[in-house]
């Protein structure tokens, strides 16, 4: 597929202009229009230095702003995207960010941006700058999705971030919408060392400012007397047509595959300048051009939700409708624009939506079968279906590892008094104090969960910090959980040899729809080597794979992995395992070693396909037991569409008193659990 740079809207009459190489249209030299220094230095894609970026008064406020990007991404349906530049929906791209790096020659005016794609891309490490590491493919993700927009026409909306420095504006947020844009132009040419693609957005609504323009620059023109296209020229080597983007140095083939692409004679350019009709033209707008309407929802949230459903619409962000900042929901029943843990101290509005959820009726839950089976696993398991009747039992022994003991439960166990339907209608009645937290090791700072936590008993330190409850002042419903996942911790480490150790912390998960937890271990720093889980509500699959540095055998630095144990179905285990062999003999140096695994391993990449999925029902028990499960696999749990709760409990080591008391709780006689 080869991409040169066109217009996506049909040509008017004396706008398609096309001629051999012998008679260059650029020879038809139009008056030089008069620039200001500033436009001047904008056409040259050269941004302001510090000493000359000063800031100037803006026409007015952003529609929609965020102080993080998960806001943005929470709040607005056209803009999907936790990493990346790009958002896209149903292969179309439906929003675009324009932060820090945008590339070299990026440019930005009142009504057009020129900006690149981003992706395949590697940090540099002396300025942050982002460089490309190949040619960008026409057949990525983002480049299929920002073609399919440009092709028919699709207005897309545009963020700008505070990292920006194209504009002469202060940027009053980290994250501000700007307005809807059409994408009029996309083109591939060199960015150092590789090609990448470069894109042309233009400001739909052209009759209005926007409010990042400065205050007192002119008023949009109706009709503008000079509206010509740039020039456009047919390659004489591959046929293919090219607009003149660049005045300085002249013309060039667009078309990736020629051999003259990005040249001008028989050079690469070195010193760029903007043609100015192609920064100052304007496509005709259209009637097959709709314009999507409001940038955000401002309804207020405060009604009733859809009869039986936990969907996105409970969790999702909304737009404050006092301040037009993007509001996550932090706790488990409201919308609360001073809940923001990145919030700024100029920031006062107050407003807040609280939305109790109705109860959801358990039919309602699990009435929305998918056809997957119940666990695929290259592990059979041993299965038990008498010894702890009504349950059935699946073991999977993972030698040298761990355990893996599946729980089956039914509806007889589900509908006993104080049984999984009555948790599950409960936890939706009571104030847990729900809520989501900061993850701190997340790539995009402010990143909350994505699902909504409260912890009892002795704390537990995991990605998050979660503050954690006292046993003592848990609600029933909680300690009957606990005492379910304390009877079946003890059954499945008992079955497996080990030592059981009472659980003294439990995590209780909130999930709604579409919310889902991604790969990750429970491995840390004082925990038991036992976690048991109690799943309340939709169906859900967990995953199971090894993690990527003992699949691989190298880490993503391209070191490799010395503390290797060559787990069953690693990547080139035939290969490892003997030269792990050797070298624990002493066959082979470490030096040795480590150099015979870099000339194997140094070109691997990616992660560990799924080890194990599991399907867990509704009043399933899960129990995953042994240190070497935490610290060579990781998993991650995707509930079906619908509400889902989820009870995990622990064993945490502490000499803390304040913590043992907390972790110490005392059961009444009908919340003693005996498996029945």
């Amino acid at each position: 597929m080869e991409l040169t740079l066109v217009g996506v809207f049909p040509p008017t009459e004396g706008s398609k202009r096309s001629a051999p190489e012998t008679e260059p249209i650029a020879s038809k030299r139009s008056k030089k229009p008069k620039q200001s220094p500033e436009t001047a230095q904008a056409m040259t894609g050269n941004e302001p230095t510090q000493a000359t970026n000063k800031f100037k008064p803006r026409r007015g406020e952003p529609p929609v702003w965020a102080n993080t990007r998960q806001q943005i991404n929470d709040a607005l349906e056209w803009f999907h995207c936790m990493q990346g530049g790009a958002a896209h929906k149903d292969t179309k791209c439906t929003g675009f960010l324009v932060d820090g790096d945008n590339g070299d020659r990026s440019f930005m005016s009142d009504e057009v941006i020129i900006t690149r794609i981003g992706g395949d891309c590697l940090k540099d490490n002396l300025n942050g700058n982002l460089n490309l590491k190949h040619d960008q493919s026409p057949n990525s993700v983002i480049a299929k999705s920002v073609m399919a927009s440009h092709r028919e026409q699709k207005p897309v909306g545009l963020v700008i971030g505070s990292k920006n420095q194209l504009l002469k504006v202060e940027i009053p947020h980290r994250y501000c919408v700007m307005d809807w844009f059409l994408i009029t132009n996309v083109w591939m040419e060199k960015m150092g060392k590789y090609a990448g693609f470069r894109i042309r957005f233009e400001k739909l609504d052209l009759s209005t400012k926007g409010w990042w323009t400065e205050q007192g620059s002119d008023e949009p023109l109706p009709s503008r007397k000079v509206n010509r296209p740039p020039p456009e020229r047919v390659c004489r080597d591959c046929g293919e047509s090219s607009l003149q983007v660049y005045r300085k140095p002249g013309w060039m083939c667009l078309t990736r595959s020629c051999p003259r692409f990005w040249k001008f004679g028989n050079n690469e350019p070195t010193d760029l300048e903007y043609h100015p009709h192609f920064l100052n033209y304007r496509h005709p707008r259209g009637p097959d051009i709709l314009n999507p309407g409001p940038l955000a929802d401002l309804v207020d949230r405060n009604i009733e939700p859809s009869e039986g459903l936990a969907d996105r619409e409970e969790w999702r962000g909304i737009v404050c409708p006092h301040c037009r900042k993007c509001i996550q929901r932090v706790t488990w029943d409201a919308w609360d624009c001073s809940n923001d843990v990145k919030q700024g101290p100029q920031e006062t509005c107050c407003y807040k939506v609280v939305r109790k959820m109705r109860e959801i009726s358990l039919q309602t839950v699990l009435e929305r079968p998918k056809p997957y089976s119940r666990a695929q696993c290259s592990i059979e398991p041993v299965i038990d279906k008498d010894s702890l009747k009504p349950y059935e039992v699946r073991t999977y022994e993972m030698p040298g590892v761990g355990s893996i003991t599946h729980f089956v439960s039914n509806a007889a166990i589900n509908e006993r008094p104080n049984g999984p339907n009555h948790l599950f209608s409960q936890l939706q009645k009571l104030d847990l104090g729900l809520r989501r937290y900061p993850l701190g090791s997340a790539q995009v700072p402010g990143t909350l969960t994505c699902h909504f936590a409260v912890n009892y008993g002795v704390p537990y330190k995991y990605v998050v910090s979660v503050d954690s409850k006292a046993f003592s002042d848990a609600p029933a419903e909680i300690l009957t959980a606990l005492t379910r996942l304390s009877w079946a911790t003890e059954k499945a480490v008992t079955r497996v040899g080990g030592q059981y150790q009472p659980p003294n912390e439990l995590l209780a998960l909130g999930y709604f729809e579409q919310m889902k937890i991604g790969f990750h271990d429970d491995g840390e720093s004082g925990l038991g080597p036992t976690i048991a889980t109690l799943s309340l509500g939709t169906r859900s699959r967990m995953f199971l794979r090894m993690k990527a540095k003992y699949y691989l055998g190298i880490s993503k630095n391209g070191i490799p992995t010395t503390d290797d144990p060559v787990l069953p179905g690693c990547l080139e285990e035939e290969e490892r395992r003997p030269l792990l062999e050797a070298f624990k003999a002493g066959q082979i140096t470490k030096k040795q070693y480590i150099e015979k695994l870099k000339a194997l391993l140094v070109k691997k990449k990616g992660n560990a396909p799924s080890f194990l999925t599991l399907v867990l029902q509704h009043g399933d028990l899960i129990v995953m037991h042994g240190a070497g499960l935490q610290k060579y696999y990781e998993h991650s749990v995707h509930p079906d569409n619908g509400l889902r709760f989820a009870l995990t409990s622990r064993y945490i080591e502490s000499r803390d008193e304040e913590d043992l008391r907390k972790g110490a709780f005392t059961l009444q006689d009908n919340q003693i659990y005996d498996g029945q």
